[in-house]
C-alpha cells in the first residue's frame, strides 16, 4: 500500500489512511512565442533567459480514513491544511517536493470518510541528500548535477582560486577562506569542472533537484 509522508508524519503509519491510487503531472513549460510580421513562423524565446523554466505542479490527492476516524482526520487537517511543507513519495523515496497544502473536501460515509487533498507544489522535485564534494589541495574537480541549475555552497579552509566555464565563457574567482556563493559559477544538468589551486581543502555543497 502506499505511503506519503507530509513533512515528518506519514499517512499511513501516523494517520491511518489509505492512500489511493495518484499522478504527479510534470510541470507546464513557460513557453514564449513572438509574431513577427514578414517572418515565417514565431520566433520562440522560450530560453531568452537561459533556461527553460516552469510553472508550478498542481497534484491532487486522495486519502481514505477508515473509523473511527475523527481524531486522527483532525490531526491532519491542523498538520496540513495551508502549509507550505516538504512531502515524499514512497515510491520515489530518494526525493521530496514542496508545495501548499490544501485539504479541499471531507466526504463522510458509513464507516470511512474520503479526503480531498490538492497540493501547489514547485517544479522540481528535489534530492533529500546534499551533494558533497572535497578535493584537498590543488587539482580537478568534477561536479555532477541533475536537470535544475543551481550554485553550489562552497567551504575554503585557505584561498583559492577556481577556473571554471561561465556561460561557456572561462572565468577565475579567487576565494577566501570561509563560505561562498558564486553566482557566476551554475551547474547545469551534467557535469562541470573546476580548476582548484589552493593549499588547504575546498568543500562544494549544493541541492539537486530534477522533474
Amino acid at each position: 500500500m502506499s505511503d506519503i509522508l507530509f513533512g515528518s508524519k506519514s499517512a499511513k503509519s501516523d494517520y491511518g489512511f489509505i492512500v489511493a491510487p495518484y499522478l504527479i503531472p510534470m510541470p507546464v513549460v513557460q513557453t514564449s512565442f513572438v509574431e513577427i510580421p514578414g517572418r515565417d513562423g514565431t520566433l520562440d524565446l522560450t530560453e531568452g533567459f537561459g533556461f527553460v523554466r516552469y510553472s508550478d505542479r498542481a497534484v491532487s490527492l486522495t486519502l481514505y480514513a477508515v473509523a473511527p476516524y475523527e481524531q486522527a482526520l483532525s490531526a491532519f487537517v491542523n498538520d496540513v491544511h495551508g502549509k507550505r511543507i516538504e512531502l515524499v513519495f514512497d515510491r520515489d523515496p530518494s526525493f521530496y517536493y514542496v508545495g501548499r497544502v490544501s485539504v479541499d473536501g471531507l466526504e463522510k460515509h458509513d464507516g470511512y470518510c474520503a479526503i480531498t487533498v490538492n497540493v501547489t507544489a514547485e517544479p522540481y522535485k528535489y534530492k533529500r541528500t546534499i551533494t558533497t564534494v572535497t578535493q584537498t589541495g590543488s587539482g580537478t574537480v568534477t561536479l555532477t548535477n541533475l536537470h535544475m541549475p543551481v550554485a553550489p555552497e562552497i567551504t575554503a579552509s585557505a584561498e583559492a582560486t577556481l577556473v571554471y566555464q561561465s556561460g561557456g565563457v572561462p572565468a577565475t574567482t579567487v576565494v577566501a577562506a570561509g563560505t561562498h556563493f558564486i553566482p557566476a559559477l551554475l551547474l547545469e544538468a551534467g557535469t562541470t569542472t573546476v580548476e582548484v589551486t589552493t593549499t588547504g581543502e575546498i568543500v562544494f555543497s549544493y541541492r539537486e533537484g530534477a522533474l
